[in-house]
């Protein structure tokens, strides 16, 4: 979270309740914000036309199509957004504020080329109405272009703008829908999605600006980011593989089990498994969240001292105290955020026993939104280690954990199928991801005299004279 450390820590530099909320709220926006307004409008939306009595073959078009936007268009940015994070980080240290907006039309240039390719290819061939397609498209561009730009919104200092173009995107996507629904004659699931379709691109456009105001335009080398592709290919690979492995048994139990549906000779979904997991993995935000703190306001600032003394004149017994402090601190951010997950799991079981009913949830549903929210407590934690791994620039163990994790809940999935226990897979696989990353972990911390002195270059690499 490139840029975000310096406002957090001014924030809880300030004594008081208010000063540690507004830092909490700064830190949600930044993280998850898109994603939650994004879950937010497709509920709403969907509880909108549950109220209209839309017939279920329209309201699954809208699910389907919502769907395939949201994960789709996730897995073609997560290894670019996990490239591009290092590269603005990098940027901000060098003061080479230039190339970093330059940057953000390079990568949504790649990844909109990339997906438009793949998603106009997928609703060319779609047997769906030409407004469908047109809008079901629109959306999933849309929001290739919203995860990117999320990636750079917590450089920005001015979190009241966004907080503002974020209650915009909201304002505009009900305004639309009410419109929509009242004054047209228009399908109501196309109603819903032209309303999504508009209220993304308030918060694209809004966002684009506050991006321009803040980051000066002057350079043009667009594609410089491509640099870090190559000298980083295991970030690609790490992003991919954890946010595919998060989705991938939904793709399995979509091609391979009795849940499947297929609606409108298009899509292919398991709304009976898809549905407690969408709900499911709304309790693991609050880690996200955590994480970003602790390690800005908390971890860091041990983290820079260890590599201070090393770099400055300390002694070797600064140099011990130094690393002492930075594991205590990291081994206690870490169980304070286990815990703090653990308790919002908790509360995800109390209020999802109550409330899920409510909407229809049958028994299954609920035995699977239980398994989910206990396997998404298992996944946060894993999660936050990787990037605990890559902070320590442990791309290798970073790499290996998330391939394991891919590779675990491929298999396991598929294994599991003839069982019916659905969503189970993903909790071993994250098990033994997480044992994995925490192994890893600990290994590196016991070690890490040997990767800072041993494997470092002893000398520079220069281009060889002609």
């Amino acid at each position: 979270m490139a840029g975000i450390g310096f406002e957090l820590k001014k924030m809880f530099r300030n004594k008081g309740y208010l000063s540690s909320v507004k830092a909490y709220a700064f830190s949600s926006l930044v993280t998850v914000g898109p994603m939650l307004i994004c879950m937010v409008m497709i509920t709403v939306l969907q509880q909108i036309l549950l109220q209209l009595n839309v017939s279920y073959l329209e309201r699954m078009s809208f699910l389907a199509a919502v769907v395939y936007a949201f994960v789709f268009s996730l897995l073609i940015t997560c290894g670019f957004s996990m490239v591009i994070s290092r590269y603005i980080a990098d940027k901000i240290y060098l003061r080479e504020y230039n190339d970093i907006i330059a940057s953000l039309y390079g990568v949504i240039a790649v990844c909109l080329g990339l997906g438009g390719i793949l998603g106009g290819a997928f609703y060319w061939l779609a047997p769906l109405p030409s407004g469908f397609k047109l809008v079901a498209y629109l959306l999933f561009v849309e929001l290739i272009v919203v995860w990117l730009q999320s990636a750079y919104l917590s450089a920005l200092k001015d979190y009241m703008r966004i907080i503002r173009g974020y209650l915009a995107a909201v304002a505009v996507t009900l305004l639309a829908a009410f419109l929509l629904l009242n004054l047209t004659e228009l399908e109501k699931g196309i109603a819903m999605l032209i309303s999504l379709d508009l209220g993304f691109f308030t918060m694209i456009v809004l966002s684009m600006l506050h991006l321009e105001s803040f980051f000066p335009k002057r350079a043009r080398n667009y594609f410089d980011f491509l640099k870090y592709v190559k000298k980083y290919p295991s970030l690609l690979g790490v992003g991919l593989f954890c946010s595919l492995g998060f989705y991938v048994h939904h793709f399995i139990y979509w091609l391979g089990s009795p849940l499947q549906e297929v609606v409108a000779d298009t899509y292919v979904i398991a709304p009976f498994y898809d549905v407690p997991a969408f709900y499911a993995s709304l309790s693991i935000l609050p880690t996200m969240v955590m994480f970003v703190v602790s390690v800005e306001t908390a971890f860091y600032e041990k983290y820079r001292a260890y590599y201070g003394t090393i770099l400055g004149t300390g002694s070797v017994q600064d140099i011990k105290r130094a690393k002492t402090d930075m594991v205590q601190t990291l081994m206690q951010e870490l169980s304070f955020m286990m815990e703090v997950q653990l308790f919002f799991s908790f509360v995800a079981l109390a209020l999802g026993i109550t409330l899920l009913p409510h909407i229809g949830f049958t028994s299954d549903q609920m035995e699977r939104y239980n398994i989910l929210v206990i396997a998404g407590y298992l996944y946060a934690v894993m999660f936050v280690i990787v990037l605990m791994l890559l902070y320590f620039d442990d791309r290798k163990g970073a790499l290996t954990v998330t391939t394991l994790f891919l590779v675990s809940t491929v298999v396991i999935t598929i294994a599991m199928l003839p069982l019916h226990n659905y969503g189970f897979s993903f909790f071993i696989a994250s098990f033994l991801a997480l044992v994995a990353g925490l192994g890893r972990l600990i290994y590196y911390l016991k070690n890490i005299d040997y990767y800072t002195y041993c494997l470092q270059p002893l000398f520079v690499k220069g281009k060889r004279m002609e």
